[in-house]
């Protein structure tokens, strides 16, 4: 298993979410994993709340399974999105709307909420990639700041990066903050282990 998983809520692998994330991951040195969500079967979440009886199991048999265990597995977890609607993608808000299942696992700490129920990622690193054509990606931002926040997920960074109908690679500076994003959370995972 990877020690830093990328997970891209783009479906295109050549796009400017998964450039952006592979230089994220190339800079970290560290063994790592990027997978898209596109390729994975993953249902939508219905509300039913039988994950909570069930001890975080979902009734509903598909890929979702596979998603948390890579990140449990993980050091660190970078989710990258394109900005559709001043948000995330439907592919990354879909995984999000599933992970509900992961508070009744009894991982993490408790939130003293019934409702809420563990924190699964407790301090776990994550950094967030935004891809856009112009501008409102700092709402996509703030769901994936709330995500981390709700799963106890520490994050540590973000990127942004605005580039019309151009190729990120024609954004040296978008290429460089990748990049430096990926160092902090190799320093954060390397302070993680001393910790502990």
């Amino acid at each position: 298993m990877p020690e830093i998983l990328a997970i891209c809520g783009s479906a295109r692998k050549k796009g400017n979410t998964a450039l952006l994330l592979n230089e994220v991951l190339k800079s970290t040195g560290m063994e790592s994993e990027l997978i898209f969500l596109s390729d994975l079967t993953i249902g939508f979440c219905t509300g039913c709340l039988n994950c909570k009886e069930k001890k975080g199991k979902c009734p509903k048999d598909d890929d979702m399974q596979v998603v948390l265990d890579k990140c449990l597995s993980s050091k660190a977890i970078v989710l990258g999105s394109p900005n559709y609607y001043y948000d995330i993608s439907g592919l990354m808000k879909n995984m999000i709307d599933r992970s509900i299942a992961w508070c009744y696992l009894g991982i993490g700490e408790h939130t003293g909420t019934e409702w809420h129920g563990w924190r699964p990622f407790v301090d776990k690193v994550t950094g967030f990639v935004i891809s856009q054509a112009a501008y409102g990606g700092e709402m996509g931002l703030e769901t994936l700041k709330c995500f981390a926040e709700w799963s106890g997920l520490n994050h540590v960074g973000s990127v942004i990066a605005s580039v019309g109908a151009q190729t990120v690679k024609e954004y040296p500076e978008y290429i460089e903050e990748a990049k430096k994003l990926g160092e902090t959370i190799k320093e954060n995972v390397c302070k993680q282990n001393k910790i502990r």
